[in-house]
């Protein structure tokens, strides 16, 4: 039995960032992208069950107001509701945005922490969103796993999870810590763009030959995942004879009777 073939995590990034123009994703993330740790951490919990373009909207107008915890810490819910009606569970997250203000505040003398440990001690804080503050606000390798990541993690086949906590975890184990920090904004780019939660276009992908998806599908096979099997093609429709119906053109003996009965 031959070894298992290692996955090709260069060539799978090499053809993302070329495919979507990102550029070298082999640059330090923070040199063109560096963001407040402090809105990375609010943005992402309003992202939390929230389509993207509601979290951008809902994140301007609430940093508008209040940019900092200094700020949020004092506001109210009643405030800070209308500003992030857009985003999922809104009145929720109108309750916990405070809380984690004034706990930065008082726990953290007014920083966010720089460690995993640290930020999922926060109220609403899970793995995805603390990996984000490491990546996007620190610059610190870490693995967010989104939905996306997730999804497309399992259709490439290099892992086989049910929930995104364990594709955390197994990515962390498998690989190599310079793909840890580019991983997610590619993954996330090609899973809003072309590896779609439904009817992913496997035609036009850059990475398909990489992916067991892509090639099972190429090729006719099952898929890793099912719900990801090319949809069948319809069956021809066929007309069923209708009980006691005639071919064109025939009568049947008991409408002739019926017919020469009228006439008489």
């Amino acid at each position: 039995m031959s070894p298992r073939r290692r996955f090709d995590w260069e060539s799978l990034l090499d053809r993302l960032a070329g495919f979507y123009g990102t550029g070298d994703w082999r640059v330090p993330y923070l040199r063109d992208h560096a963001e407040d740790p402090f809105q990375v951490l609010i943005g992402t919990i309003l992202s939390q069950r929230t389509r993207d373009e509601a979290t951008d909207r809902a994140s301007a107008a609430l940093f508008a107001r209040f940019p900092d915890a200094a700020s949020l810490a004092q506001a109210g819910p009643h405030e800070i509701e209308p500003l992030i009606r857009a985003t999922g569970f809104y009145r929720t997250k109108a309750r916990l945005l405070p809380r984690v203000a004034r706990e930065i505040l008082e726990r953290f003398s007014g920083e966010v922490p720089r460690s995993l440990p640290e930020l999922t001690s926060l109220p609403g804080v899970g793995p995805k969103t603390a990996n984000c503050v490491l990546v996007f606000g620190y610059g610190i390798p870490g693995v967010p796993v989104d939905t996306h990541v997730h999804r497309i993690a399992n259709r490439l086949g290099v892992v086989r999870t049910a929930r995104p906590e364990e594709t955390e975890a197994r990515l962390r184990r498998i690989l190599d810590r310079r793909f840890w920090i580019p991983l997610n904004p590619l993954l996330v780019q090609h899973g809003q763009n072309l590896c779609r939660p439904i009817g992913p276009l496997c035609g036009e992908c850059p990475i398909a030959e990489l992916c067991r998806t892509g090639r099972a599908r190429a090729a006719g096979r099952p898929t890793p995942r099912p719900e990801d099997a090319l949809p069948r093609p319809p069956r021809p429709a066929t007309r069923r004879p209708v009980a006691g119906a005639t071919a064109p053109g025939r009568s049947s003996g008991r409408t002739a009777l019926r017919s020469a009965s009228r006439r008489r």
